[in-house]
C-alpha cells in the first residue's frame, strides 16, 4: 500500500478518507506504522476468501478498521501472501518514528552527540524575575534542563500521606512532582493542595502554580511549577503544605503541615 504518514489529512492512498472504499489492501508493516502514528483499532474481521487480492481471490484475509479523532476511519485488508514482518523491521519502525519515546544508553547518547556541538549548561547565578505569563512562558525541555534532584520524601498527617518525588530544575523555573494518598476514595477537589509555600535557605519565596494532576480514587499525583529559576547559591528548599482538601471548603480540609527539606545539587557552572 505504501503508507504515507497518517499525520497528513488524507489517507495513505492520497485520497480523502471520506471518499475511499471501506478497506484498502495493506501489509502488517502498514498496520503497525498507523498504530505508531496514533490510529486505534476499532473493528476486526476475517474472511476465508478475499476478492480484493489481485493474485488469488481465494486466499484468506484479515480486515482491520482503525480510527483517529482528527482523521476519521480507515480500513486495511491484509491477505495471506506468505510474507512475514521480521522483528528487525518492526524494531526499525519504532527506532525511526519520532513519536515513540526512546530509552538510550549513556554510551549511545554520547555516540549520537559526538559530532554535534553542544552548549555548556549553566545554573542561574542570581535571583531573577518570574517569567510572564507564569507558568505559560516556562520552557520544560532538554535544552533548558539544569538538573534533577531525587527527593523521595514522605510525610503523613491526618491519615493523608504526601510524597515529593523529584525536583526538575530548568533555566527559568522548576517542576516539583508530588503524590497524595488518602485512606479512602475521594473526589479530585477533596485532594487539592492548599497553602503551598516554597522558600530557600536564603529566605527567598518562590511562586508556585499547579501544572497538572492525575486523580485515581484515593490517589492524586501531579506537578507544581516553581519560579523563578533556582539560583546557584540556593542550597536547600523548604516545601510546606498547609492543608489538603476542597479549596472552597477549607474548614473541612485535612490540616497539616506536611513539611519537606529538599537539598539542591548544583552540578554545572553558574552563569550570571
Amino acid at each position: 500500500m505504501g503508507v504515507r504518514s497518517p499525520l497528513a489529512h488524507e489517507s495513505p492512498g492520497g485520497v480523502p478518507i471520506a471518499t475511499e472504499e471501506r478497506y484498502r489492501p495493506g501489509s502488517l508493516a502498514d498496520l503497525i506504522e498507523m498504530i505508531i502514528d496514533g490510529w486505534q483499532v476499532d473493528r476486526l474481521h476475517y474472511a476465508d476468501d478475499c476478492a480484493m487480492c489481485d493474485g488469488d481471490p481465494h486466499v484468506p484475509a484479515a480486515f482491520i478498521e482503525l480510527t483517529r479523532p482528527d482523521q476519521g476511519r480507515y480500513g486495511i485488508c491484509i491477505h495471506d501472501d506468505g510474507k512475514a514482518l521480521s522483528h528487525r523491521a518492526l524494531i526499525s519502525l519504532f527506532r525511526e518514528c519520532p513519536h515513540i519515546w526512546k530509552h538510550r544508553s549513556a554510551a549511545r547518547i554520547h555516540q549520537m552527540a559526538a559530532d554535534v556541538p553542544m552548549a555548556t549548561p549553566y545554573e542561574q547565578a542570581d535571583w531573577s524575575e518570574v517569567v510572564d505569563p507564569f507558568p505559560g512562558a516556562l520552557v520544560f525541555s532538554p535544552g533548558t534542563l539544569r538538573g534533577v534532584d531525587a527527593i523521595d520524601q514522605t510525610r503523613s498527617a491526618g491519615q493523608i500521606t504526601v510524597a515529593l518525588t523529584t525536583l526538575e530544575r530548568f533555566r527559568d523555573g522548576a517542576r516539583l512532582r508530588f503524590l497524595i494518598q488518602a485512606p479512602e476514595a475521594r473526589k479530585r477537589r477533596q485532594l487539592q493542595v492548599i497553602g503551598l509555600e516554597v522558600t530557600d535557605d536564603r529566605g527567598r519565596v518562590y511562586t508556585t502554580v499547579l501544572l497538572d494532576e492525575n486523580h485515581d480514587g484515593s490517589r492524586l499525583d501531579g506537578a507544581f511549577a516553581i519560579g523563578p529559576g533556582i539560583p546557584s547559591d540556593a542550597g536547600d528548599l523548604s516545601v510546606r503544605i498547609a492543608a489538603i482538601g476542597d479549596p472552597k471548603k477549607e474548614s473541612d480540609a485535612t490540616q497539616g503541615p506536611w513539611a519537606f527539606d529538599v537539598q539542591v545539587t548544583h552540578a554545572v557552572p553558574a552563569h550570571a
